[in-house]
């Protein structure tokens, strides 16, 4: 990136290196989108989980909370949860 960063703003006004940042630019948010598909698979198995999750995209789309804040809380939660829960899709050993 700090090879190619000057050689993209130099040539911004050309069509060529425009299609390719917004090529490059899709192809960063498919992968995104594809691994958080893929960990939310593995990470969400019950309803707490699932409820966690939830409730963590309504807090941080409501209120403006730092992220150490909520992985913090959601982490006092599922290991306060776990020893009473016992769920038996967590791969713990």
């Amino acid at each position: 990136m700090l090879i190619a960063a000057p050689l993209l703003a130099r040539h911004r006004g050309n069509a060529n290196v425009q299609g390719f940042v917004k090529g490059a630019y899709a192809a960063a948010i498919g992968t995104i989108l594809g691994a958080c598909i893929l960990l939310g698979r593995i990470a969400i198995g019950d309803w707490l989980t699932t409820l966690v999750g939830i409730g963590s995209l309504a807090i941080l789309f409501r209120w403006k909370v730092s992220n150490p804040l909520l992985i913090a809380a959601t982490a006092v939660v599922g290991l306060t949860a776990y020893p009473i829960l016992q769920p038996g899709w967590v791969m713990v050993h």
